[in-house]
């Protein structure tokens, strides 16, 4: 079967930064599952999977705005050290989990994982792009599964999908 909108695919793979060092993978005992077509991976790489069939050994090379995008310095960030807790254990290089509301006027939240970049006794700065944004990457591929989503899949996904946005 290929792969298209609303299947679900199963992934061998090493994601490869810039250097061609591994940063990530998974393997056949524990494969990436995702649903084709619902924006759950890298945008270029659903792109290059589309039409693929299972089986399929690829190496597919992206560039940053196909991948994880560019790097942003506007996602660098100094939060006042009150709004931590006192006895939060912060360290440089650390990744935390920051609730940011998006405009004053709403009360929504998201979750957003961010880098410590510096800790200062007034503030923390805080690096909120990905750790490979601005990298061109590889990944390493073998589809080990194709099949077709069933509706209840689909809609949990999106669910799920919604609730972390």
């Amino acid at each position: 079967m290929k792969i298209r909108k609303g299947c679900i695919v199963d992934l061998v793979y090493e994601l490869k930064d810039s250097e061609g060092e591994v940063v990530e993978s998974a393997d056949a005992a524990d494969p990436m599952t995702y649903l084709h077509g619902y924006g759950e991976i890298a945008p270029g790489l659903e792109e290059e999977l589309d039409g693929v069939e299972e089986g399929a050994v690829l190496e597919i090379e992206l560039p940053p705005e196909k991948a994880y995008g560019e790097y942003n310095p506007d996602g660098i960030v100094a939060v006042p050290r009150g709004e931590f807790p006192a006895d939060a254990e912060i360290v440089p290089g650390d990744w935390i989990s920051v609730q940011v509301k998006h405009d004053e006027e709403s009360d929504e939240v998201e979750d957003l994982e961010m880098k410590v970049l510096e800790i200062s006794p007034d503030s923390i700065t805080l690096d909120a792009n990905h750790p490979l944004a601005g990298q061109s990457v590889t990944f390493d591929i073998r589809v080990i599964g194709v099949r077709e989503a069933s509706t209840d899949e689909i809609e949990k996904r999106q669910a799920e999908s919604e609730e972390a946005e």
